[in-house]
């Protein structure tokens, strides 16, 4: 496959070319290339494609369709795996033969080195197959400023190797072949000086001293025409070498290729090679080498050719921002022979003076006595510009605290190259290029503790593997536990593990001599505001992945704009992690394990004592205000839910409407939290929000099946009641176990758990609760096969639940009651129950119990015969759960239409109903309609008997498991059939 972009965007396969639909699409893709092997966020895609107004409302969705469109053109190429979701948005993965911008980017560096060994023709050669691969103008045709930077860097690519390859053709004096070509460029770039350059000195090497000045007239007045200045210091200087006839200007020899075109003196005591030592043991980071590489060297991006080209190394503290830098450095050294100069700015704070310090140093380091440095700043930093205007040397500012100690330091030149490394983004300085560092990947990861401690880390892979977790990947904690196990060879990593697991010695283990994580994080940390402190501290006590930015609002007394830009600074600060979450749109933030641990240090030296308990409260009450209100949207109403006497945290009105459009799925993305905010809260003995969050969490864990996570936060909440004496979250809670053992077909486990709810119901006197209890129980009686009692149970729910004013649980006795009197042929009875849930249903907005109703209603009509009444019914039904893509009520709908089709004698139909319908029982685990579509197969016509009677022995099976006796003696009635 390969996928270009050096000409109109296009995906090609084995010769065939692959349509990109979509100018947005086409976009999305271009962007994702120019990031190749970085991940893109989501917002960044959408900037691209909304280039000037304002996203619509669907730009997510709309993003995500463009992904899926770009995936499917990539898997038709053949490389379906090439596009990943990363947590932070998108990530292309292309090799660079599979991307022509990659192999050009090859083909340029294979120059680089074959010129640099002296082989100069052979680098001509994979020159000129780089520019074969320029076809156009770059991503023709697509809309936006991100693609039009792109294109820009590609073309400024382009003509840098051009100039690059003419420069090596000169050295082999090939003047009179390149003399029309250069004339072509110079008309097509006229304000390119380098390529004027080399047009004058061809004419001269050609005997054409006229012309050559001619040109270098030509040039000067395009220059004071257009840009009103005059040329820079190389033509001038050219122009004087030729006037003069100098030496220096005859064809030099292959072996001189990569002496400077217009030679320049040189001394060689000012050549400063001030970069530290490289770290012997660099381990990973190769993309962001290379990124680094190709924008510093020679045929890298030039955006502003008379600026020099500047990458930003930003990342938290311990990321290996200067060890990236120094090393990276190094292997610039042939590109930058005029020397390194190197800084460290981590005590330079932006005053003049202290800027003025740093030009002083610079200065003299060039060769400019301590005498003839200027005073003012101003003067300073214009000599240091004209001290680098003539020489290609790198600069390296290591931990540079913003963007005014940088820009004084700038060389205005376009062969210098400068390096900083930051904690915060530097998105002041014009022109830059960004690169992130995150944390080491684990093969990286492992390989670092490899060089450093050797073979014990190969011996012991797994926890190897838990040892660069616990450093959370961050390259200094990875080096301090590296050094401390090479410091004790008889220690197994195993043992450092076991030390690093506990989080309260977290911080005390990562200090190896000069090398501490925790003196790292104070630096950042005693850089922030006090309130931002006061709140980095505080998220400590959210045991969570990942947080939404509304939940720091619970944890600090301030207005939601200034707790935004609190977070926002903490996020500056590279202490907290921010990315967008694609449900439903937000920002989500993330702290790292070892800040975490910080945090927590922090928060216990610097709040009061039991401050850790009563923050938790806040944030969980802040949870639960939005789960309740998640319930109360999606059931119309406080229906068929128990809540406790918790003081709820107020919140804004709007956020309930930013969050909430789509309840469930608000549920189902903070999932996680909200299961941890329930643990926390059992484990600081705030009984009354625990069990309250873990009922309310009930209408997550029932619509999507999370049965795993319902017991483990009944659990907790009914050791957490228990133990406070709490007996009405008991008696919720254990009737909360028994529904959910209800759901899992467990009727013994269930029938126990409300039975021991009751009596401790009743002590209470909550009816509303009473009559939830009855409702199951009688459920557990219809399964049974005990009809009266069950009705019994469903009417004596019935007046408590109108009296609580629970209309939802009232519509859902209703239909239960209806299904119960329908079986026993009052059908009159059991449509006028359904007509009444029906309304209340429509009344309240309550789609999942109007789903139940209308399924009753096609079990009703196929008793009575109306095959015609139960299809409309069924097929309302599966309308209805697909909308709520609830997969139980699907496997319920599928198995009536199933039913229908069968006994309306279309066989294929209810085969094709019926066996979706096993598969979707299977996958949620909804035992009852599995059984019933089997023993629905295996009574269809076309099923051979011998496997009608596997499947009706599965059935049984299933029907003992659920002590479903009626099923069970159908279905034996059926296999003594067979």
């Amino acid at each position: 496959m390969e996928l270009r972009v050096l000409g109109a965007l296009e995906v090609t396969h084995a010769g065939e070319r692959w349509d990109v639909p979509g100018v947005r699409t086409r976009v999305v893709l271009a962007v994702l290339a120019a990031r190749n092997g970085r991940v893109v966020s989501v917002d960044e895609l959408i900037e691209a494609v909304w280039d000037g107004p304002p996203p619509p409302p669907t730009a997510r969705s709309q993003i995500q369709i463009c992904i899926s469109q770009v995936r499917r053109t990539l898997r038709a190429a053949g490389r379906d795996d090439a596009l990943s979701t990363r947590f932070a948005g998108y990530q292309l993965q292309l090799s660079p033969e599979e991307l022509d911008a990659g192999r050009f980017d090859r083909l340029t560096a294979e120059a680089r080195r074959l010129a640099g060994a002296g082989q100069v023709p052979m680098a001509v050669e994979r020159l000129r197959a780089a520019e074969a691969l320029c076809l156009g103008t770059p991503l023709a045709g697509l809309p936006g400023d991100r693609v039009a930077a792109w294109r820009r860097e590609l073309v400024e690519r382009h003509n840098a190797t051009v100039e690059e390859r003419i420069r090596l053709e000169l050295t082999l004096g090939r003047h009179d072949e390149l003399i029309g070509e250069l004339e072509s460029l110079v008309r097509a770039h006229p304000l390119r000086e380098r390529t004027r350059a080399y047009l004058m000195l061809a004419l001269y090497r050609a005997d054409r001293q006229s012309d050559a000045l001619s040109a270098y007239r030509e040039a000067r007045a395009v220059f004071v025409e257009e840009l009103g200045m005059e040329p820079g210091a190389e033509l001038s200087r050219l122009e004087r070498l030729i006037l003069s006839r100098d030496p220096a200007l005859d064809s030099p020899t292959p072996s001189a290729a990569w002496l400077p075109v217009v030679p320049a003196s040189r001394d060689a005591a000012a050549v400063p090679r001030q970069l530290p030592a490289d770290i012997a043991d660099f381990t990973g980071r190769a993309s962001e080498i290379a990124e680094i590489r190709q924008l510093l060297s020679g045929t890298g991006i030039r955006i502003d050719p008379h600026t020099a080209p500047l990458v930003v190394l930003s990342g938290q503290g311990g990321s290996g921002k200067t060890c990236l830098a120094v090393h990276a450095a190094h292997t610039l050294l042939d590109q930058f022979p005029d020397g390194q100069l190197y800084v460290n700015l981590d005590d330079a704070c932006a005053t003049p003076d202290r800027v003025g310090d740093v030009l002083n140093r610079l200065l003299q380091a060039t060769g400019v006595a301590g005498t003839a440095v200027p005073d003012s700043v101003t003067e300073r930093a214009a000599l240091f510009r004209s001290r680098l205007a003539e020489r290609r040397m790198l600069l390296l500012l290591d931990n540079a605290t913003d963007e005014a100690q940088v820009l004084p330091l700038w060389p205005n030149t376009g062969g210098c190259g400068v390096i900083v490394t930051a904690r915060t983004r530097m998105t002041a300085l014009p022109g830059a290029h960004l690169v992130d560092l995150t944390t080491l990947s684990l093969e990286d990861s492992l390989a670092l503790l490899h060089q450093i401690v050797g073979p014990r880390v190969l011996a012991q892979p797994a926890e190897a593997g838990e040892l660069a977790r616990l450093c959370g990947n961050l390259p200094l904690a990875l080096r301090i536990a590296g050094a401390r196990l090479a410091s004790r060879p008889h220690w197994q990593v195993s043992r450092l593990v076991a030390r690093l697991r506990d989080e309260t010695l977290l911080l005390d283990e990562l200090v190896h001599r000069d090398m501490c994580v925790r003196s790292t994080l104070t630096f950042s940390y005693d850089g922030l505001p006090a309130a931002a402190r006061r709140l980095l501290r505080r998220l400590a006590v959210l045991r969570c992945d990942d947080f939404p930015g509304w939940i720091a609002g619970a944890l600090v007394d301030e207005a939601p704009a200034a707790v935004d830009e609190l977070v926002e600074q903490l996020v500056d600060a590279r202490l907290v992690e921010a990315a967008s979450e694609p449900v439903d749109g937000s920002t989500r933030y993330r702290l790292h394990d070892i800040v975490r641990a910080f945090a927590r240090e922090r928060l216990t030296v610097e709040e009061p004592a039991g401050a850790g308990t009563e923050l938790i409260r806040r944030a969980v009450s802040c949870w639960l205000t939005v789960a309740a209100e998640a319930h109360r949207r999606e059931y119309g109403g406080d229906y068929t839910i128990v809540h406790g006497r918790a003081p709820r945290r107020p919140l804004r009105p709007e956020l309930f409407d930013e969050l909430l459009g789509r309840p469930i799925e608000w549920l189902e993305a903070e999932r996680y939290n909200l299961i941890a905010a329930v643990r926390l809260a059992a484990e600081h003995d705030l009984d009354e929000l625990c069990w309250d969050l873990a009922f309310t969490l009930v209408t997550l864990f029932e619509a999507r099946g999370c049965y795993d996570d319902w017991e483990d936060t009944a659990a907790a909440a009914l050791t957490a009641a228990r133990r406070a004496g709490n007996r009405l979250g008991e008696a919720v809670t254990l009737h909360s176990l028994g529904t959910l053992y209800m759901f899992q077909r467990h009727p013994a486990r269930a029938r126990q758990m409300f039975r021991d709810a009751l009596p401790i119901q009743r002590a209470t006197g909550n009816a509303h609760l009473g009559a939830l209890i009855q409702r199951n129980l009688a459920y557990l009686e219809q399964l049974g096969g005990d009809d009266a009692a069950a009705i019994s149970r469903y009417r004596r729910a019935l007046g408590p639940l109108r009296a609580a004013g629970d209309h939802v649980g009232e519509a859902h006795v209703m239909v239960n009651l209806a299904r119960v009197l329908s079986r026993q042929g009052q059908a009159g009875e059991a449509g006028r129950l359904l007509d009444q849930a029906l309304r209340i249903c429509h009344r309240v907005g309550i789609k999942r119990v109007e789903a139940q109703a209308r399924h009753q209603l096609g079990e009703l009509h196929l008793r009575t015969g109306d095959l015609g009444g139960a299809t409309e019914a069924f097929q309302q039904t599966l309308h209805l759960v697909r909308d709520g893509n609830d997969r139980i009520g699907e496997a319920y709908a599928a198995h009536g239409l199933g039913v229908v089709h069968s006994r309306a004698g279309d066989q294929g139909r209810a085969h094709s109903w019926l066996t979706e319908a096993l598969r979707l029982a299977e996958q949620s685990d909804e035992r009852l309609i599995e059984g019933q579509s089997l023993y629905e197969l295996a009574g269809l016509p076309r099923t051979e008997p011998a496997e009608a009677g596997r499947m009706l022995r599965r059935a049984i099976q299933i029907f003992e498991q659920l002590q479903a006796r009626i099923w069970v003696a159908r279905a034996h009635d059926a296999l003594a059939t067979l």
